[in-house]
């Protein structure tokens, strides 16, 4: 998942117009049934215009998977979903039925932008995981947990939706982002320091349709490229004629390794990430220990 700063989200949206736009969508539905509200808002997907933006802030990336967004394979997801919103009795069981918390969704946020996030279709839509040999269909759809087991609640038609303690992980909250990580195979796992936090994750994995084996396939590919990039300069480290020499090559390598883990560029950084704080704890490594607490921490 990558992380994407609000601010800069809304200061885009502002200089690119979004409100005279969101405006005139609510203009136009004034005076409509509920029902033609929905009508209109599956007839006028007006956030498409803010693709370009949202592709910006991620570097081509999807904001739930962090895989680069291939031809065509871009969609804006509605955070609360715009036409109906719902949940599995049980995720971790596929034959679970789903309940409809919100019948006519949160229609009243389709021209929102802070509602928005940038995915891929396959983290998106509902689909069962082609590669992996699994029947069971994920993805996010028109699913939205809510936490209403203490203070949460669901938010009526129109109220603000602060009452409500979402489930999901979400892209533009910091925190959220920091409670997953990777093994050595390309596998999400939760960095999450409690029970509920690991099972925010969990659902947000099943969801998001994160373990899609494609997805597993390309962030092994991610943490081998780090991996690799961290022994060799481990190789070069160590077998420095002297002093100095290693802490040249310390200082040459290491700029090659900040790469691999703040290149904006690259896909599935959060892999590098936490191929290099595993590393960092191993014996011989105390030099990447040092890089982990000047850069990453």
């Amino acid at each position: 998942m990558r992380h994407i700063d609000r601010n800069r989200f809304s200061t885009a949206v502002a200089e690119f117009g979004w409100d005279a736009i969101k405006q005139a969508q609510i203009d136009a539905m004034n005076g409509m049934t509920i029902e033609q509200k929905k009508e209109y808002i599956r007839n006028h997907p007006e956030w498409n215009q803010l693709q370009p933006i949202m592709l910006g802030l991620s570097h081509n990336k999807c904001w739930y998977s962090e895989a680069p967004i291939g031809n065509g394979d871009l969609e804006v997801d509605h955070f609360r979903p715009k036409s109906r919103a719902k949940e599995k009795v049980d995720y971790t069981d596929s034959k679970s039925d789903s309940i409809t918390h919100k019948p006519n969704g949160y229609w009243w946020l389709a021209y929102e932008w802070s509602n928005y996030r940038l995915s891929g279709a396959l983290a998106n839509k509902r689909r069962r995981d082609r590669l992996g040999d699994c029947e069971e269909v994920h993805g996010k759809g028109d699913y939205f947990p809510l936490d209403c087991s203490d203070v949460g609640r669901v938010a009526n038609d129109e109220e603000n939706v602060a009452c409500e303690i979402p489930v999901l992980l979400d892209p533009l909250n910091e925190e959220d982002v920091s409670l997953l990580t990777f093994d050595a195979n390309g596998e999400v796992l939760s960095a999450g320091e409690n029970d509920y936090e690991h099972n925010r994750v969990l659902q947000s994995i099943f969801y998001y349709h994160l373990d899609l084996e494609q997805l597993n396939k390309q962030r092994l590919m991610a943490w081998k490229d780090c991996e690799r990039e961290i022994l060799e300069i481990k190789d070069l480290i160590d077998n420095a004629p002297d002093e100095r020499a290693r802490r040249l090559a310390v200082g040459s390598c290491l700029k090659r390794l900040s790469d691999y883990v703040r290149n904006p560029d690259r896909p599935f950084t959060s892999v590098a990430k936490s191929c290099v704080m595993v590393y960092a704890e191993l014996e011989g490594f105390i030099w990447l220990k040092r890089f982990v607490n000047r850069v990453l921490v």
